[in-house]
């Protein structure tokens, strides 16, 4: 399932899940195995072991991130297709962002003239600070002058992506490929 697509964190959960406890499995047999059979630890299947723990170690690090993202409710993606028909390229669902001192969940967003607006169903995400760090990725990507507009109330945010949907894009080539950064961003 492609990144910004709906159910994606839901996919992308479970496949990492999936990949971790294999990955885990393969290093404790090799393990287990090597020493069972030699009756030691000193051999060259510890060694390949303890090799295979860093990537095991790495991808279970990122199952823990999409355990905590959460997925776009049924209601926002019904409200949102109901609303408008946004130029394709331009929007996207189940967004999780990271920074270094926290994580933003966005269940859906949209980038249409100039203009990126988006809606967390999350409560402990912070709008203010969502909307400083997507303009900061924004500006560090050579894409300044975007408004940013995260919502937490459907209605505005409903609102908001009708206005957007009856605008003319003067720069949809640009509006998709800041998508496609934001998409890129995510997990």
């Amino acid at each position: 399932m492609k990144r910004g697509s709906f159910g994606y964190l839901q996919a992308a959960k479970k496949a990492s899940l999936i990949k971790s406890c294999l990955m885990l499995a393969a290093v404790l047999i090799i393990f287990f195995a090597a020493y069972f059979y030699f009756h030691t630890k000193k051999n060259v299947f510890s060694i390949l072991a303890a090799v295979g723990a860093l990537p095991t170690g790495r991808s279970i690090v990122g199952t823990v991130m999409f355990m905590r993202a959460k997925s776009a409710s049924l209601k926002v993606k019904e409200a949102v297709d109901q609303a408008a028909e946004l130029p394709e390229g331009c929007s996207g669902y189940d967004l999780y962002l990271t920074a270094y001192e926290r994580a933003y969940s966005v269940s859906h967003l949209t980038v249409v003239d100039g203009i990126v607006a988006g809606i967390t169903e999350d409560e402990k995400t912070d709008c203010g600070l969502c909307e400083k760090h997507l303009r900061d990725m924004l500006r560090k990507d050579r894409h300044p002058g975007y408004e940013v507009h995260i919502y937490r109330d459907l209605d505005k945010y409903v609102k908001e992506i009708e206005r957007l949907s009856g605008l003319e894009s003067e720069s949809l080539q640009e509006d998709r490929e800041v998508m496609n950064m934001i998409l890129m961003i995510s997990l």
